[in-house]
């Protein structure tokens, strides 16, 4: 699906800009909260990057939610697994403990889901580019070609270049690490902004605004907000289980297990419970 965008004035400047959003998580507190953070930035599109269920307690209503906007949405790995009624979303884990808990949450969270969503999720695209002047942009969930391979840190610049040379495109952007990235190479930009509702910092999530200024190369602004937990942790209590992937929240936890902080009073927290 290739969609063309055309720029438009924005006080006085010639620009256009698209918000990121990625990995909500059946998380509809952070979901709210960053619909609500990018209206106020007069964003011309916002694109999600996929993962609208698993390890949060409400995903149908977060399907309903992103069904009801205007937001462009590609398929996740979480929601191809729910879709398909699969048992596993085919991640890794930090260890076969957080498996299994993954595994009852997927369980549960298809049970959430009403077929209609399910047919919804199983319909949606792997990817979607954008032709923006001279610049085509490329939005997956992983990395090109897979839901499941996330974007690598501090990788040599070559793997780079490779990942920018085989995906046809000037910019890809990409999700599922739940971790925000943005790399600038001469033959184009990746970027990742994080996740909504995943635990990308404690208590909170990430969000990306590309821009496309009359001259100049695109700018890339990184979103970061807070959100009440009072809500989610009430979901979490309600559907008893889960309660685990509800610390990850408040202390800034990959529901996989890594880490999304260097900041050991959070690590110190997590010791502690």
């Amino acid at each position: 699906m290739v969609y063309s965008l055309f720029i438009h004035l924005f006080e006085g400047k010639v620009i256009l800009k698209i918000a990121f959003i990625s990995d909500i998580h059946g998380n509809l507190a952070a979901l709210t909260t960053v619909t609500n953070t990018l209206k106020s930035r007069e964003v011309d599109l916002v694109v999600c990057l996929g993962d609208l269920v698993h390890y949060g307690p409400l995903p149908s209503e977060v399907i309903s939610f992103i069904q009801s906007s205007e937001i462009e949405c590609i398929q996740g790995n979480c929601d191809r697994a729910v879709a398909r009624r699969r048992e596993s979303t085919g991640e890794e884990y930090e260890n076969p403990h957080w498996r299994n808990l993954a595994a009852d949450f997927l369980k549960w969270t298809s049970g959430r889901v009403s077929d209609r969503q399910r047919r919804w999720l199983r319909e949606l695209p792997d990817e979607l580019r954008f032709q923006v002047e001279k610049k085509t942009i490329l939005c997956v969930h992983g990395l090109p070609g897979t839901q499941t391979t996330g974007l690598p840190e501090d990788a040599a610049a070559e793997i780079y270049d490779t990942i920018l040379t085989r995906s046809g495109a000037s910019i890809v952007v990409c999700g599922f690490t739940h971790t925000p990235s943005i790399i600038r190479r001469p033959n184009g930009l990746i970027i990742n902004p994080g996740s909504v509702g995943g635990g990308s910092v404690p208590s909170g999530g990430t969000a990306m605004i590309l821009s496309f200024p009359e001259e100049g190369e695109p700018e890339v602004e990184t979103l970061e907000y807070t959100y009440s937990l009072k809500n989610i942790k009430a979901g979490y209590e309600e559907a008893g289980i889960g309660e685990i992937f509800f610390k990850c929240l408040e202390l800034g936890r990959d529901q996989r297990g890594n880490w999304h902080t260097d900041d050991p009073k959070w690590r110190q927290q997590w010791a502690e419970l």
